[in-house]
């Protein structure tokens, strides 16, 4: 363990996150419980499901109601302040995001004028958020966010320390929380609810001794496809797969606050070719298993990929032409006009006339807004 954090406090922390993955209600604790340990006035948790926009989490932590009431009010000014979406999907999916060392001039009060930063942030005395990423893939996106009060001081080294040793935990519980009805989930059992979903889950002991199966996965053992039965125990058809199931299952039996990335995401491919994800979460009889000698749920999903932009539709929707379209997929992949002039040969002026022309197409007038109606026309994903 890090010595940035006490072993005793990071594994508590860990084992909220992991309570919250099946019991959505837990959030805020969950927030609150690390905002307090890294010493920051407030936090705020949200997933959002593509293309549709749907949030499948929003949970905050320790925001005044009058300011929470008015948080709807600036969604792109808050994406505007660190810099547009462009920035944002270029930043890496495994590290913290500090927004005064992407963005310096949005914490420059007698600089900026964005009017989130203006108008929300500074009259509670923000003066800095570190986010992390949750999700950023074709079905998702989404983050937790935590302001710094200026009477902490600037973030320092020890606070990223511990959000980067917290990330693979909270991406594991945000993506199991993805894949269930956190609506039903608040009103049953974590047993009862993963019967109902069309995700294969197994619950299994220590030594990967199979103890339930939901319908979707037993009709998945029974094709022997992507996960096997054999004399009652689980296997992969792929060795190397067996074996990283082995090793974070007998991992989150021993000491979840150590599985880290182990589990998370590990890459199966059916005997047709198809792409699959296995995501094991740690459990405890007080996360309602079915049955109380299961340490780990084993679910599986559709492989995430990263976002693609739907070129082709928004061509054939507003008429884009060929040299349009190359720099319409380039700059809603999040690059620059200079970093899109780049990669496809072209002078800047070339690339700022097309885009000028797509706007005029589109209409809209800023890359953000193209990059959302990307998003609102890539084609949805389904679970396996």
């Amino acid at each position: 363990m890090s010595a940035a954090i006490d072993a005793e406090r990071f594994s508590m922390l860990v084992s909220l996150i992991y309570d919250a993955a099946i019991s959505p209600t837990a959030w805020p604790a969950v927030l609150d419980a690390i905002r307090t340990e890294l010493n920051f006035g407030n936090a705020t948790l949200s997933i959002q499901s593509l293309p549709s926009g749907e949030l499948l989490l929003n949970e905050t932590a320790n925001i005044p109601q009058q300011y929470l009431a008015r948080m709807a009010d600036y969604g792109p000014e808050v994406l505007d302040q660190w810099g547009g979406l462009p920035v944002l999907m270029r930043l890496p999916l495994d590290q913290p995001a500090v927004l005064s060392r992407i963005n310096p001039a949005a914490v420059q009060f007698d600089v900026t004028t964005n009017r989130y930063s203006l108008e929300w942030a500074r009259p509670q005395g923000l003066v800095d958020v570190l986010a992390i990423p949750l999700a950023r893939d074709e079905r998702a996106v989404g983050s937790v966010a935590f302001g710094r009060h200026e009477s902490a001081g600037p973030i320092a080294s020890r606070e990223i320390e511990v959000a980067c040793l917290l990330i693979p935990h909270l991406q594991r519980a945000a993506t199991i929380a993805r894949m269930l009805d956190l609506a039903v989930l608040a009103q049953s059992t974590f047993s009862a609810v993963i019967d109902t979903l069309s995700a294969p889950v197994l619950l299994v002991a220590s030594d990967l001794r199979l103890i339930h199966a939901n319908p979707t996965a037993r009709q998945m053992l029974r094709a022997a496809d992507l996960i096997r039965a054999r004399d009652g125990f689980i296997v992969a058809v792929a060795t190397g797969v067996s074996r990283a199931i082995a090793a974070a299952v007998l991992q989150a039996a021993r000491d979840e606050s150590a599985l880290g990335r182990k589990g998370l995401g590990i890459p199966v491919t059916s005997d047709d070719g198809r792409k699959g994800a296995l995501h094991v979460l740690p459990l405890r009889r007080s996360r309602m298993t079915a049955d109380g000698r299961a340490v780990a749920a084993i679910f599986v999903a559709q492989a995430d990929h990263p976002f693609v932009p739907p070129t082709e539709v928004v061509a054939a929707l507003f008429g884009l032409t060929p040299a349009e379209s190359r720099v319409f997929e380039h700059v809603v992949a999040g690059r620059t006009v200079g970093e899109t002039a780049l990669a496809l040969g072209a002078e800047i002026a070339t690339v700022k006339s097309h885009l000028q022309r797509i706007f005029s197409k589109t209409g809209v007038r800023r890359q953000l807004d193209l990059a959302r109606i990307a998003y609102s026309l890539a084609a949805p994903s389904t679970i396996l």
